[in-house]
């Protein structure tokens, strides 16, 4: 019993080294539609790996565009919910709308009030992944840099006035949570020029003390970015502490891993396309292929029959390029057996009274039908295709055998006899009214008909 009363008095002198601590640190520099910050991805990598040494389970980030910068958030906070301090460190631009700060992504245009809070980060998703911590949760955000945007923002008002700094924020009723501004509300931050911004030089050489506790932290690093600025810009928190100390660097005699876990980099998330973007995107490019693949996968959508309406219209112009670069009468006749009223009917029906082409050299001769005759009674033929059967012993075979072929692939469940029926009545149609030319183009015709019912 005693022996047992001994164990427990050692384990709580102990300190505690299971506790666990992560970080996201952000670095934007390279904005797209203002000028480049030289410091703060210089000022994200040393953090994190002063961080890494120390213990932290580092998520680096750097150069995040609006969609990256949501994804980076999502990734941590899942991390941030099995940690007992969780630490978001950002180097870059930020603003303040309507008492509102928000940070700003490298892919930020900026040019409106109106817009600009779609296109920014605000710092209520930020705080929101540090409150998931077991015991503290700290934002430290050095984004209070002049702000290139602040010229060139329309504000809803229709002046061009945009607060300069952030705003301060009330963390009252919160319970574990610090906020850190590079600077006081209203006032701007250098960005340095010896490598790192004052914010980040002063972190950086503050967390190289032992033993060091939150509150002395922030009180320490405010008088380091003070000195180093001579009085220009002083930092300042919110903060709502736990009731017992937490220390942000390891406390003597705890064990830091050696290796500590690096949290990978968050990865973009694809957003499924969405049907109508799909839709105009097709319809904008007149692309057939796609507006084929919009109509198989949204057969029920609204746009649906408007996409079908526009395939139908893009394959009469194919089919029409293909007949007047043939121009012949067979050619028109195939365009109205397809599109009977079809934009171009006029036209390919005037083709079928032009004047008859140069005549071709004879066909080869047909033998003449002294054989078995074809499947249906040659007493009642009266078309050109019937007739050129009956009177032809090679398409009377051929008959026999489209029958045949039909047989099968109706068994077979490969054709209906509405689909059969509709290959005859267009057969007519192509054929009719060619003269000696029917027969070879009711053999063609019939013997490509035989291959696709597989024979």
């Amino acid at each position: 019993m005693l022996l047992r009363a001994l164990f427990f008095l050692i384990l709580l002198s102990m300190p505690a080294f299971a506790e666990r601590k992560v970080a996201l640190v952000i670095g934007n520099s390279a904005y797209t539609h203002a000028p480049a910050l030289p410091n703060p991805e210089r000022d994200a990598a040393e953090v994190a790996k002063k961080l890494r040494a120390l213990g932290y389970d580092v998520q680096l980030e750097e150069n995040l565009t609006g969609q990256a910068f949501r994804v980076a958030l999502g990734v941590f906070s899942e991390n941030a919910q099995q940690s007992d301090l969780a630490l978001v460190f950002y180097a870059g631009h930020g603003i303040e709308l309507n008492g509102r700060n928000f940070l700003i992504p490298v892919d930020s245009e900026m040019k409106s009030e109106a817009s600009a809070q779609f296109e920014t980060v605000s710092l209520d998703q930020v705080l929101s992944t540090v409150r998931a911590a077991r015991t503290l949760g700290i934002v430290m955000l050095d984004a209070c840099r002049d702000n290139p945007f602040a010229n060139s923002m329309t504000r809803s008002n229709g002046t061009r006035s945009v607060a300069r700094g952030l705003a301060p924020v009330s963390v009252e009723g919160e319970g574990g949570l610090v906020v850190s501004f590079a600077a006081e509300a209203g006032a701007t931050a250098a960005d340095g020029d010896s490598g790192h911004s004052p914010y980040t030089e002063a972190f950086l050489e503050v967390l190289d003390q032992p033993d060091l506790e939150v509150g002395k932290m922030f009180r320490t690093l405010r008088a380091k970015v003070r000195e180093k600025s001579k009085g220009k810009q002083i930092p300042v928190e919110q903060a709502q502490l736990p009731d017992h100390d937490v220390y942000i660097t390891p406390v003597s005699g705890t064990v830091v891993p050696v290796q500590p876990a690096v949290l990978p980099k968050a990865q973009p998330v694809v957003a499924a396309p969405n049907p109508e973007t799909l839709f105009f995107d097709a319809a904008r490019a007149n692309d057939l292929e796609k507006l084929s693949a919009f109509v198989a996968q949204y057969p029920e959508h609204t746009r649906a029959p408007a996409a079908s309406a526009m395939i139908e219209d893009i394959q009469e112009a194919q089919m029409w390029a293909q007949v007047e670069a043939e121009g012949t009468e067979a050619a028109g006749r195939r365009y109205l057996l397809i599109f009977p009223n079809g934009k171009h009917s006029i036209a390919a029906s005037l083709m079928l009274d032009a004047p008859a082409p140069a005549p071709a050299p004879p066909p080869a001769p047909v033998a003449q039908n002294t054989g078995p005759g074809p499947t249906f009674k040659c007493s009642l033929a009266k078309t050109d295709v019937e007739l050129a059967i009956c009177g032809s012993a090679e398409l009377s075979l051929q008959d026999h055998a489209i029958v045949g072929s039909f047989k099968r692939a109706l068994a077979a469940g490969r054709v209906s006899k509405a689909k059969q029926k509709d290959w005859v009545l267009s057969r007519e149609a192509l054929c009719a009214g060619l003269g000696d030319g029917v027969a070879n183009c009711v053999y063609q015709y019939t013997a490509a008909r035989i291959a696709e019912l597989g024979g």
